[in-house]
């Protein structure tokens, strides 16, 4: 379906803006709500990622709510966006690469080579032989106008390439001919003209080796580093390789998860050699990478505005945010949601009109969501507090029992206790054995007492265990090797790490490919607080800290 609407290129932003509700998908998770001076303990919110069309303007986004389903949960309206984030502002970082054929006539030489007419007088009465020179604009025109092409103002949705991705993304260029020269690789941001160079640098290059440029831009993409892939590529796909090399690298790009986009400029077709069988394999490559038809572009201007349409693509996808409870100001009704750590069916509508997401099958497909953390059921919040309350309130009565039962005890040091030894008690002035591990004072509250640590799934097949950070460092990833393994399809295996020491507790991401989050936004550090929301992959994990012993 993309690639149909990139075929009709000119016309790419009237079709995107019309986008039917059927075309788009939507995904809710719960985030922490954010605490007001009147709400000090606000009920989780849910933020819903809509895919198939970019960010409306504000009075469409608006009319957008989501409710429990009536028939499952009754007497509990639903409740409208409170903030609406368009893709380039997000946190979910891109990484493009541009892969363009080098061969002369393709890539261009208009700009340094001028045909010849052997019929002119001039040129006959001069004496000179006259020799037929072959001049093409090729792609490098429209690829340069695009990465020229005046940037859309913040609050616009991007269509150029360099503003493509939120802040952060990643870019490369990559041209191809006699092997792959990579020009360019580093912040998106700086993937503009210049970076294509001088057509005369591809002056006497004609050669197609596309499957090298290909192997290029799959190890470029693999390593990027973004939580969002993108492979745009400008050829006539004519290469000596064979359909099968092709077809492994498309295996490798889809494992990758990397957004295909070809484009084929037709005019260079006059420079592909003249066979019928020639011509089909070269635009069966290009439709087997696109996942599609490839675009075919008859001249430059359709070129740049495919490129244009393809970039709106990337960008067709936004973020509604929705209060986890709400109250009307003039009826005092409650709305929201029913927090109560139970699976239940979301419905979404855009004014009147549901948005349904379909299976494969083309059945409808019944979105639900575990409504965690527990919230507004009792004053005391989730019962997983009790997992970490009881063990905690078993060794103190231990210790409690211990002091009644032996000689009087000194008071206790200002900084640290000690465990108690697991038999029975040792004089008082005596130390245990094997004493327990002193561990960090309480750097929240300084009044000298012990800081345990957890973090605590709210969501996945580890939901609401429990798991105790130790001092000095904890590694969180995918392999056996971590202390704490969360099966995680888009997690790395040694994604991140929670290094506890005297002066708190710091998150760290160990460069995994698809990031660490607190609190919503990507980080390297981060300097953790009780009740902050951490996301490896897509776990989303609740950090708390307790007076321990």
């Amino acid at each position: 379906m993309k690639h149909h609407r990139l075929a009709l290129a000119l016309c790419a932003l009237a079709t995107l803006a019309s986008t039917a509700l059927a075309d788009l998908t939507w995904t809710p998770e719960s985030i922490p709500g954010e605490p007001t001076e009147k709400d000090k303990n606000p009920a989780p919110a849910i933020k819903v990622k809509l895919i198939g069309e970019p960010l409306p303007t504000q009075d469409v986004w608006s009319t957008f709510l989501l409710k429990h389903d009536p028939a499952e949960v009754k007497k509990m309206p639903g409740v409208k966006p409170v903030k609406a984030i368009p893709y380039h502002k997000s946190s979910e970082t891109l990484g493009i690469v541009l892969l363009i054929e080098g061969h002369e006539y393709y890539f261009g030489n208009d700009t340094y080579k001028q045909a010849q007419d052997c019929k002119d007088p001039a040129i006959a009465a001069s004496g000179q032989p006259c020799r037929i020179v072959k001049v093409s604009a090729g792609v490098y025109t429209a690829i340069r106008g695009a990465l020229e092409a005046p940037g859309a103002k913040d609050e616009e949705i991007p269509s150029t390439i360099s503003r493509a991705g939120p802040p952060g993304s990643k870019g490369a260029m990559i041209i191809y001919s006699a092997g792959a020269e990579k020009k360019y690789e580093g912040d998106l941001k700086n993937l503009t003209a210049d970076k294509i160079g001088d057509q005369r640098a591809q002056e006497g290059k004609t050669s197609r080796e596309f499957i090298a440029g290909l192997q290029m831009a799959s190890d470029v993409l693999k390593r990027i580093g973004t939580n969002r892939k993108a492979l745009f590529i400008f050829s006539d796909g004519f290469d000596a390789g064979s359909t099968e090399e092709i077809q492994a690298i498309k295996k490798k790009l889809d494992a990758d998860k990397v957004e295909v986009f070809a484009f084929s400029l037709e005019a260079s077709s006059d420079f592909i050699p003249d066979d019928a069988n020639a011509l089909k394999q070269s635009k069966t490559k290009l439709d087997t990478l696109a996942g599609g038809p490839a675009v075919k572009a008859k001249d430059s201007d359709t070129l740049k505005a495919a490129i244009t349409a393809a970039v709106i693509q990337l960008n067709s996808r936004f973020t509604l945010v929705f209060p986890g409870r709400a109250v009307d100001p003039k009826t005092k009704m409650k709305a929201g949601f029913q927090w109560d750590e139970k699976e239940h069916i979301l419905k979404l509508f855009r004014g009147d009109e549901e948005i349904i997401n379909y299976a494969s099958d083309g059945g409808e497909k019944v979105t639900t969501m575990v409504m965690a953390p527990k919230w507004g059921q009792s004053k005391g919040g989730s019962l997983w507090w009790l997992w970490v309350a009881i063990p905690g309130g078993v060794l103190l009565l231990g210790i409690i029992i211990a002091a009644v039962g032996g000689k009087k005890a000194p008071a206790p040091a200002p900084v640290v206790v000690a465990a108690p030894a697991p038999a029975a008690p040792a004089p008082a002035m005596s130390a245990p054995p094997n004493p327990a591990k002193t561990m960090m004072v309480n750097i929240s509250s300084g009044d000298g007492l012990p800081v345990v640590g957890w973090i605590v799934p709210i969501q996945g097949e580890k939901q609401f265990q429990t798991f105790k950070l130790q001092y000095g460092e904890t590694r969180i990833g995918t392999t056996s090797n971590a202390h704490i393994v969360l099966n995680d399809g888009f997690m790395s295996t040694d994604h991140a790490k929670i290094v506890m020491s005297p002066t708190g507790f710091t998150l760290m991401d160990n460069n995994s490919t698809n990031g660490t989050f607190a609190n919503e936004r990507r980080i390297q550090r981060h300097e953790l607080v009780d009740n902050d929301m951490i996301m490896f992959g897509k776990t989303v994990c609740k950090f708390k800290t307790i007076l321990g012993t």
